[in-house]
């Protein structure tokens, strides 16, 4: 009976030692250190994934910023995972696929990869961004500071030279102008196509038609005060930008909540309307996030 008991129990640790060796129990872990995000609101999410070249494998959701933040998959999923990808999902979406906005992604090399926008979004090395203050979609000549076009009026150019985007994304012009409790951030509507008009213009009168490009007349008093601006706003010397924005972001209106944290043109206006001489953008490449995944 004891000789029994011996052959049991030797059964069972061997049993046991091979349990803890399977993969499918054994978890690793996976860190993330990225830089140059932004809080997100209004319910969005960041979710982390890892990837075989094959399957997803999702590591967690998230809204803060503060890292580095570690995450748990099983082990033989971390040992074979040759990518990482960093997307942006919405608050209330349940579903386990990914979104199509994927904001970084890189390479495993060994046990660890460089993250950043370059498989995403490509190079920025030749964007660039002119544009006019004018306001034609009433019939007065004393607010021409207060709107913004993307054009070269001398040439019936457009003013945006920028990387056709992947789906998932979509551009949207900004301006920056004092409101009642602060600064706000006035959308000048998204877009996708730098030589048509783009999705929305709430702020203008459309008493006559704007030129064919990205822009925005803020002369719509109404409209403005529900920002807190309560005076139409004189934009020179003021700063305006360029941002890539997930889809879902508010999407029925044709202008987001909030300018997200990819700026690739940034400007200030120096020449007023009537000037004959555009603005100039500036490449803001430099502040996009990047960061260092490891398993």
């Amino acid at each position: 009976m004891r000789k029994f008991n011996v052959i049991l129990l030797a059964a069972c640790l061997a049993v046991l030692s091979s349990c803890s060796g399977d993969d499918t129990v054994a978890r690793s872990t996976v860190t993330v250190d990225i830089s140059g995000l932004e809080r997100l609101e209004n319910g969005a999410q960041y979710q982390a994934w890892i990837s075989d070249g094959v399957d997803l494998t999702p590591l967690g959701r998230f809204t803060d910023v503060d890292f580095p933040k570690t995450f748990e998959a099983l082990t033989g999923e971390v040992d074979n995972a040759t990518q990482f990808f960093l997307s942006v999902e919405p608050g209330n979406d349940s579903s386990p696929e990914i979104s199509e906005s994927i904001l970084l992604s890189g390479n495993f090399v060994g046990n660890a990869a460089t993250v950043d926008v370059t498989q995403t979004f490509g190079s920025y090395t030749s964007a660039s961004g002119q544009f006019v203050l004018q306001t034609p979609t009433d019939n007065v000549s004393t607010n021409e500071n207060s709107g913004l076009y993307w054009y070269i009026p001398s040439t019936g150019q457009p003013g945006l030279k920028l990387p056709t985007l992947p789906s998932g994304w979509k551009y949207e012009g900004w301006v920056t102008v004092p409101g009642a409790s602060g600064d706000v951030n006035l959308s000048t509507g998204r877009f996708t196509n730098v030589n048509n008009a783009d999705e929305s213009d709430p702020f203008s009168l459309n008493i006559n038609p704007a030129p064919d490009f990205p822009g925005e007349d803020f002369i719509n008093e109404n409209v403005l005060s529900a920002y807190g601006v309560n005076t139409l706003p004189n934009l020179l010397n003021k700063q305006v930008f360029i941002t890539i924005q997930p889809i879902f972001d508010n999407s029925s209106t044709g202008a987001s909540i909030a300018p997200f944290v990819l700026r690739p043109l940034v400007g200030t206006v120096t020449q007023e309307a009537g000037s004959g001489v555009t603005n100039t953008m500036q490449i803001n490449t430099a502040s996009f996030p990047v960061g260092r995944v490891t398993k």
